[in-house]
């Protein structure tokens, strides 16, 4: 990142110093001609998800009113996040907000329709709301929801098997008998928390059990690749961060990642290939811009900690 207010930010995020991070980011926005495109999206990816994180140890703590305004703020950085509405819904609901938290599921739902904990949670709210007439409605489509969540994928794994693809077929059937949303939250909340301590690890041992739960979410190849960079198992490394671009080709962290991994591994010429391809996409990616600058004037790349978490 070539912006000094966007990398002070996040320094200050993952250190869990909430305001000072805010306090960053903001300068940054205020200065936008400053800013390059992909600084812009980082700085709002990373305000949305310093907002996210101190409401969330704000609600850990019984803070519910403090908790709710922090939400507010992310999601008026990130208004089309639905899992943010989803995490504000549900503060509001502790805090007795029946009303309010019904907006936010409804917004939710509205931004992804199959989005099963939400329409779940709508659903109860309302009934709790007593609006009986509405809750049934969302009851319904909460029941369709969740038997296709089992019901499709399996159905796809049973097509896999008779054509003897075991390999998709496993993934898919582990999607459908095995995944269990409700403790991969818990997991993977405890990987991240983890890998923030540097304990690298605990964090993959937490990654590895969320991946038996959840195999296609990108960001888990993503944050195990950074893992295991850390703990200097390069090639397995190198294959993670190539599985989180996989399945999500629009993501360009993994694919830094991955460059940077390759430099570890001393395979220059795949790293200067994959930085090429990302600023083929980004052309103001500052990091690939930078590393491939250094590359072609021949200096020697540093060992340095490089690996990101994902920005979507």
């Amino acid at each position: 990142m070539g912006n000094y207010h966007v990398k002070s930010g996040i320094y200050h995020y993952y250190r869990n110093e909430f305001k000072p991070a805010v306090d960053f980011f903001k300068k940054a926005l205020g200065d936008e001609h400053e800013l390059t495109p992909s600084d812009r999206r980082t700085t709002m990816f990373y305000l949305t998800m310093t907002f996210m994180s101190s409401a969330e140890r704000l609600e850990a703590a019984g803070e519910i009113e403090e908790a709710c305004e922090d939400y507010r703020h992310a999601v008026e950085v990130s208004p089309t996040y639905p899992d943010l509405r989803y995490r504000w819904g549900r503060a509001l609901e502790k805090g007795g907000l029946l009303d309010q938290a019904i907006d936010q599921f409804r917004e939710a739902v509205n931004i992804r329709g199959n989005y099963l904990e939400a329409h779940t949670a709508l659903a109860f709210c309302l009934m709790r709301a007593e609006r009986t007439e509405e809750a049934a409605e969302a009851f319904e489509r909460a029941q369709e929801l969740k038997l296709a969540r089992v019901r499709d994928p399996f159905r796809q794994g049973m097509e896999h098997l008779k054509g003897g693809a075991l390999e998709q077929a496993e993934e898919l059937f582990h999607q459908a008998l095995l995944s269990q949303p409700g403790r991969f939250d818990a997991v993977f909340r405890d990987a991240l928390e983890s890998l923030k301590a540097e304990d690298y690890d605990a964090s993959l041992e937490h990654l590895d059990l969320a991946l038996e739960l959840c195999p296609k979410y990108p960001d888990l190849h993503n944050y195990r690749g950074i893992a295991l960079c850390e703990l200097e198992r390069i090639d397995e490394a190198v294959d993670a961060f190539r599985r989180s671009y996989e399945l999500q080709p629009a993501l360009i962290v993994p694919r830094l990642n991955l460059a940077f991994a390759q430099l570890r591994a001393g395979r220059i010429k795949e790293a200067e290939t994959e930085l090429e391809s990302i600023l083929e996409k980004d052309p103001t990616e500052p990091a690939a811009k930078a590393k491939l600058d250094e590359l072609r004037t021949g200096r020697t790349p540093e060992r340095r900690r490089t690996a990101r978490g994902t920005s979507s």
